[in-house]
């Protein structure tokens, strides 16, 4: 028993140095070193890891405990990034608009070889989007043909579009009056912005989807693989650390262009978009320079956007003009895509 804590003990201490490599991720340029951006990926996992030393160390050793609790005390702040406890706020008669963000994986959900299942799949997702009748605004990500035809299904009457066959799509009930993109270079990763008159001000909404890391299928077939082939097993994680570099790397020059547009626009703004990073990253730390995270702001609960084999990741982001005040924030935690819908109402002061 005293080898298995002194196992347990160094493994305690690892967690620990990992976690305070999390919390320096978002403060350090990957271009400088992007080795801190992984440990950042898995922050939750490192915070249920310290949860549970400190659970062991309670019932075998309950001075052990101090480490992991100060340890988590220190990052307490970006706990906050990951859960939020904030209280709902009461009615309010301020002048009003909502907001839906949105990356609904090309409406995959509503796909189907077999031509009744893909019938009935449709209308699911499309009775399901018509469910957001009282939002005014909607920034959607990965909208190919297919996910176009269940949008315009979906909101047939009385709604704008901006769309540019690159993904990201802005819906409005209100008037477009000028409208553009920041252009990636890319066909699967980009950004729309649009000037939208709403009946109490004009404000510039971004539509955004980031660079992907494109691991999620290489870590589901590592976790899948029955018997895992050593050699193989090393090759496959040395290329998904490759890949991880190479995207967050082009994450940082994609959100820098859009930073700096940001900053040329003389209206309040809403960015509306699919980071494809936590809270612990460089990336957020520069959208939390340009807006407030609503989530952050008055969500409630865990912060979790993306159901995929990573597990309790936060990717998903409204961030809103700090002239404006965020009403309320809620994660919708529905199955029409591996990403979950974020509804957010803003108000003017």
């Amino acid at each position: 028993m005293k080898f298995l804590d002194r196992l347990l003990l160094w493994a305690n201490i690892t967690v620990i140095i990992t976690t305070i490599l999390a919390y320096i991720a978002p403060h350090v340029n990957p271009n400088f070193t992007w080795v801190l951006s992984f440990f950042g990926l898995f922050y939750p996992l490192m915070i249920l890891a310290n949860l549970l030393f400190i659970t062991y160390w309670i019932f075998r050793k309950w001075t052990r405990i101090w480490p992991s609790i100060i340890c988590l005390l220190l990052g307490y702040t970006q706990f906050l990034g990951f859960i939020a406890f904030n209280a709902p706020k009461g009615e309010s008669e301020k002048d009003q608009i909502s907001i839906v963000n949105y990356n609904i994986s090309n409406a995959l959900f509503a796909y189907d070889k077999d031509k009744s299942e893909k019938s009935l799949k449709r209308d699911a997702m499309i009775s399901f989007l018509q469910e957001f009748d009282d939002v005014d605004i909607f920034c959607f990500q990965e909208v190919g043909d297919y996910g176009m035809e269940v949008l315009k299904k979906s909101f047939e009457k009385d709604y704008n579009f901006h769309a540019k066959n690159k993904g990201a799509v802005i819906v409005s009930k209100f008037p477009i009056i000028k409208k553009g993109e920041i252009d990636f270079g890319t066909r699967t990763n980009s950004c729309l912005w649009a000037d939208i008159k709403t009946p109490y001000d004009t404000i510039r909404v971004y539509s955004y989807h980031l660079q992907s890391n494109q691991i999620s299928r290489d870590a589901e077939k590592l976790a899948n693989e029955g018997e895992l082939d050593q050699k193989k097993a090393w090759y496959d994680i040395r290329s998904m650390l490759s890949k991880f570099k190479n995207k967050h790397i082009k994450r940082v020059k994609q959100s820098s262009m859009i930073a700096d547009h940001v900053t040329k626009c003389d209206h309040k703004v809403i960015l509306g978009g699919d980071l494809n990073d936590p809270p612990q990253s460089y990336t957020y730390q520069v959208f939390s320079k340009l807006g407030k995270d609503a989530f952050r702001t008055i969500g409630t609960g865990i912060g979790t956007t993306y159901n995929g084999v990573i597990p309790l990741l936060r990717i998903d982001y409204l961030f809103v003009d700090p002239k404006l005040n965020i009403q309320s924030c809620k994660i919708i935690k529905e199955y029409y895509s591996d990403h979950f819908p974020l509804k957010t109402t803003v108000e003017w002061p």
